[in-house]
């Protein structure tokens, strides 16, 4: 029974080395490939140090794993802190996703905080001799894990979840921008940053249980847990780069928006809409839609009716939210959606089918139509 059960474990320890080398190789695999990328974007240079950040994570616990901590006791705790990077990494590839005028800025740098907290916290671990490691190590598993271990891993636990709601406010709110400023937003797909955050968020789950389960027993009855959560990473780095690679600009024609969340939103704040300017511009805006009908063209926006009428961008877009309490993207589809209706009853296009008549009011693909 006992030799059942020795064999066992060691199928499991064969099975979790395997899985974490093919992870480990993955990720070093897919960060050289952006490496040797040609005109690489900031988001590809954010991803290309993600990856190798879990190449480097996935690999010491594959060393841990097979027996290295104890023969070189130096490796201990060698990659504890990368975990604090997650999360800012996160956010900062969401950052260039949703604005292409995102630049790394030296404020940026207060994300990394923790990571240097943690760094700083442990330097007198760093500096102690070869068979002290080892105690430590060695007590910390078997033993009840000392105070600042515990913070240490309560910290770890809650960093990826608070850059997770971060990065999902920041998509949320440019979900509301884009709806403002264009006519059309189906080409605007956000479908794999919200994939790489909830993906993210199922490795976050793993890290909590195996967080539970240590501080509710010891340290070494999380670790067979602690190789399922990179077990996990190795499925997560697969799509992270594979995906990663695949993905182009969000949109392309995000210059209005960093306009108009820069200079025109404050002059949105500082610059109400007058009343009497109100009127004078709705009249003018609804004459314009009837007799140009700009809706007819597909990529129309923001800028380009506030131009063409001369009214202040910021002030239409006040007038949109404030008098007519819609979004341009809705105000323009209400005006396709009523030219479609016309057209419908119209015998002149009875030859059309509906998707062709509903392309020709504007709407530039049959799933931004339906």
């Amino acid at each position: 029974m006992v030799c059942f059960e020795l064999y066992g474990h060691g199928l499991v320890v064969k099975s979790m080395v395997t899985i974490l080398a093919i992870g480990a190789i993955q990720a070093l695999f897919f960060s050289m490939i952006l490496f040797n990328k040609k005109e690489k974007t900031l988001s590809d240079k954010i991803l290309q140090f993600w990856l190798f950040v879990l190449f480097l994570h996935i690999s010491a616990n594959l060393l841990e794993l097979l027996g290295y901590y104890d023969r070189y006791p130096h490796l201990i705790g060698s990659s504890s802190s990368l975990v604090f990077l997650y999360g800012p990494l996160l956010y900062f590839y969401a950052k260039t996703y949703v604005s292409n005028s995102w630049r790394f800025k030296k404020i940026y740098l207060l994300h990394l905080i923790p990571f240097l907290l943690y760094n700083i916290a442990f330097i007198p671990f760093y500096v102690k001799g070869a068979s002290d490691k080892l105690f430590y190590y060695q007590e910390v598993l078997t033993a009840d894990p000392p105070l600042f271990a515990i913070i240490a891993l309560m910290a770890k636990t809650i960093s990826i979840p608070v850059y997770m709601v971060w990065t999902l406010l920041l998509l949320k709110d440019h979900c509301k921008n884009i709806e403002q400023y264009f006519s059309s937003v189906e080409k605007i797909d956000l479908k794999w940053l919200k994939y790489l955050v909830w993906s993210m968020g199922m490795v976050a789950v793993i890290i909590l249980i195996s967080a539970i389960v240590k501080i509710n027993t010891n340290f070494s009855m999380a670790f067979q847990t602690e190789t399922y959560i990179f077990s996990a990473a190795t499925l997560w780095v697969f799509g992270l780069g594979y995906y990663g690679l695949k993905q182009t600009r969000v949109f392309t024609n995000v210059g209005q928006i960093n306009e108009l969340n820069g200079s025109a939103v404050t002059r949105y704040k500082k610059n109400k809409l007058k009343e009497s300017d109100a009127d004078s511009y709705k009249k003018l805006l609804i004459q314009f839609m009837d007799k140009e009908q700009p809706f007819l063209r597909s990529k129309i926006t923001l800028n380009q009716v506030a131009s063409e009428i001369n009214i202040p961008s910021h002030h239409l877009s006040q007038l949109l939210n404030d008098r007519l309490d819609q979004n341009f993207f809705n105000f323009i589809n209400e005006y396709r959606v009523g030219e479609l209706k016309k057209r419908l009853e119209n015998p002149k296009y009875k030859n059309l089918t509906i998707l062709g008549i509903a392309l020709d009011c504007g709407f530039n693909s049959k799933a931004a139509f339906n």
